[in-house]
């Protein structure tokens, strides 16, 4: 397995392009995710990462929901705290690299059970773009596999 400072051409930060779905049958959904999902996802030298994305139509919370860290998240309706979560994913922890392999080794995420978990990406590279492939994964009860595009983020 390589060292993370190796040549590793993840390392940086990345901006979500896209995020399609592919079924059993073959059958492409491009906007798995909404049209325009919104998101980033750091690599960094340290072997760390983290991931962030939402579908971008999110609609905003009623009520004072200026922090989830105080009781007023409370006065918002569990439907809406519901959508806003389901619209919503982030998780952040190390990750190693074997070959077109990158393993996230989640420490903290939006999605409790996936603490502990070791999740598995196939990447690509195109120029200035990484795509990351799951394996299939059950949506909806039909296994699907999703692709999620990145595009570098130039430095400033």
């Amino acid at each position: 397995m390589p060292s993370l400072s190796d040549n590793n051409p993840l390392i940086g930060t990345w901006k979500l392009i896209s995020i399609t779905a592919i079924y059993p049958d073959g059958k492409v959904d491009r906007e798995a995710f909404g049209s325009n999902p919104i998101g980033y996802i750091t690599y960094t030298i340290e072997g760390k990462m983290m991931v962030v994305f939402s579908k971008s139509d999110r609609a905003p919370l009623s009520g004072n929901s200026a922090s989830p860290l105080t009781a007023a998240i409370h006065s918002i309706s569990i439907e809406e705290r519901a959508a806003a979560f389901s619209t919503f994913n982030s998780y952040a922890g190390s990750y190693t690299i074997d070959e077109n392999k990158v393993i996230h080794h989640v420490e903290i995420a939006s999605i409790p059970n996936r603490i502990g978990k070791s999740l598995t990406r196939t990447f690509t590279l195109d120029q200035n773009r990484v795509t990351l492939k799951t394996p299939p994964s059950k949506s909806d009860n039909i296994p699907k596999i999703f692709e999620l595009t990145w595009e570098r983020v130039k430095s400033a």
